[in-house]
């Protein structure tokens, strides 16, 4: 995992990104409970075949208004970047709102095929990663934490980073059963 907290580190990453096809996103907030809440982190993932969060980053953007702009500006709004989340209304809220192009959502898309075409107990992006993708040691206590906290615990770091790689498996196994298998034939 790559954890970023220098703005001019966070800035190249960004301007690195702009040349995907696709990216797969999350967020994590901070005082969610609160009439203020912040966004702290920003997860991305560029290589869907990473199953243990090496290639995966975290951007570190708790008062950082400044890179939250760039990030929307330059990822968000790119119409030619597919962007990918789990339950992304969630997301957009601090990634841009209506200015988001080019939008994926996994949980509408599993929410289309159904839990039980899936054989899924729900389709929490958790219960897709275990029950779908076959990653079984998925740890979802971090989820509520303190992400306004400095500095981030080992754990909360570890369950960002992964939240993005159980996007993409997620993301693939979805396309996999929704699309209809293609004929080797061709007439």
């Amino acid at each position: 995992m790559h954890y970023l907290v220098q703005p001019t580190t966070i800035r190249t990453a960004i301007d690195n990104w702009r040349t995907a096809q696709t990216l797969w996103l999350d967020t994590e907030v901070a005082d969610w409970r609160t009439p203020n809440p912040k966004l702290s982190l920003i997860q991305v993932l560029t290589n869907p075949g990473d199953r243990t969060g090496k290639d995966s980053y975290i951007l570190d953007v708790l008062g950082q208004p400044g890179l939250i702009h760039y990030f929307i500006q330059n990822i968000m709004r790119d119409r030619a970047i597919e962007k990918v989340f789990h339950n992304a209304s969630y997301d957009l809220r601090y990634l841009g709102k209506d200015q988001a192009t080019n939008i994926t959502c996994t949980l509408k898309l599993a929410r289309r095929i159904g839990k039980q075409r899936l054989g899924t107990s729900d389709l929490k992006l958790k219960t897709l990663a275990t029950e779908l993708c076959q990653f079984n040691d998925v740890d979802a206590s971090e989820q509520s934490s303190d992400w306004g906290q400095r500095a981030l615990t080992t754990k909360q770091l570890y369950y960002a980073g992964m939240d993005v790689i159980y996007l993409a498996a997620v993301h693939q196994s979805l396309l996999s059963v929704s699309r209809p298998a293609q004929s080797w034939r061709s007439f």
